[in-house]
């Protein structure tokens, strides 16, 4: 008898025996997928960003019918196809921020983000995630023509904006230029907010000298930009 009124003590407060939590989330779980209308909107604008040069890509959903990698080994290609479009497989809407240092330096840094079917962005993130985990190093062919890339990779737990988050930084030396890449991968609700900071250097500079140009994404930078994607969701639902 104790142990049925216990049970039902349990239920008519909405805890399980198990005493399992939800997952946490940053926005509404009734959020809507954003609109392109809306995704564009959420972009940070140049007072909300005044320490960078702005510049809107070009791309549209239009443009997101890419062809595949040839990256090998296989279990690297879920994450260098993000990486190097980023934008992941069912997205529906696309929008692409470039900024520019306004000291002109040499660093390349892309805002982009990508809003998809209720739980396909989970999807994305987590084939990624696994992808890179399993993906120190990788080869494939650059956009820009030439040789095979040989490419190492590393990958982190990203900042604490959204949902979840992880980090990856790509180093490869071609031509005597050390090129370092970091990506940073953040999920909210349904979009994904695809960060990248590029920059190169002489491979036989000093160390200290390359510390110096080695290129940074902002923590700062990114959790302006997810805020703003986390209010549209909150506007949108």
């Amino acid at each position: 008898m104790a142990v049925a009124m216990l049970l039902g003590v349990l239920a008519a407060s909405g805890c399980s025996a198990q005493g399992a939590e939800e997952p946490k989330t940053s926005a509404p779980a009734e959020a809507r997928p954003l609109s392109q209308h809306q995704l564009e909107a959420a972009r940070l604008s140049k007072s909300e960003a005044t320490e960078y040069l702005h510049g809107l890509g070009e791309e549209t959903p239009k443009d997101m019918t890419g062809s595949g990698t040839d990256a090998t080994p296989e279990s690297c290609v879920p994450a260098i196809t993000l990486l190097r479009r980023g934008w992941g497989e069912g997205a529906v809407g696309y929008t692409v921020l470039n900024l520019g240092d306004r000291d002109g330096g040499a660093v390349t840094r892309g805002v982009k983000l990508t809003t998809y079917p209720a739980g396909q962005a989970e999807r994305v993130f987590a084939s990624v995630e696994a992808s890179l985990r399993k993906c120190p190093s990788v080869t494939f062919r650059a956009e820009t023509g030439g040789g095979p890339v040989k490419a190492k990779l590393t990958v982190e737990d990203g900042t604490a904006s959204g949902d979840e988050a992880l980090r990856a930084t790509m180093v490869h030396t071609r031509d005597g230029i050390e090129h370092h890449t970091v990506y940073e991968i953040v999920r909210t609700a349904d979009v994904l907010c695809f960060f990248s900071a590029g920059g190169g250097f002489g491979a036989t500079l000093p160390k200290d000298k390359k510390e110096e140009f080695m290129p940074v994404l902002a923590d700062e930078l990114i959790s302006r930009q997810v805020t703003k994607v986390e209010a549209a969701l909150k506007a949108a639902s």
